[in-house]
């Protein structure tokens, strides 16, 4: 079985909102890894936010200002 694939996206622009820096970094994502799309994100505690259709989650050990996007196969993926 293949380790999952995350692309880490930094982005340290102020006048950018966390919602907006996740957004580049899914389309990113998206564009390195055609046909696959992310449904998991990491990103520091303090810059959890809701995304529709993805899973963001808060990771201590993640700075601020870095994003980790990737996809994880589901149990039900794995079962098939």
């Amino acid at each position: 079985m293949a380790s999952p694939r995350f692309l880490m996206w930094y982005d340290d622009n102020p006048k950018l909102t966390v919602n907006q820096k996740i957004a580049e970094a899914i389309a990113a994502y998206t564009s390195r890894f055609r046909g696959t799309t992310p449904n998991v994100v990491l990103v520091n505690e303090a810059e959890v936010v809701s995304i529709d259709g993805v899973e963001v989650r808060g990771v201590n050990t993640i700075r601020r200002n870095n994003i980790w996007v990737g996809y994880e196969r589901i149990r039900e993926e794995i079962a098939a």
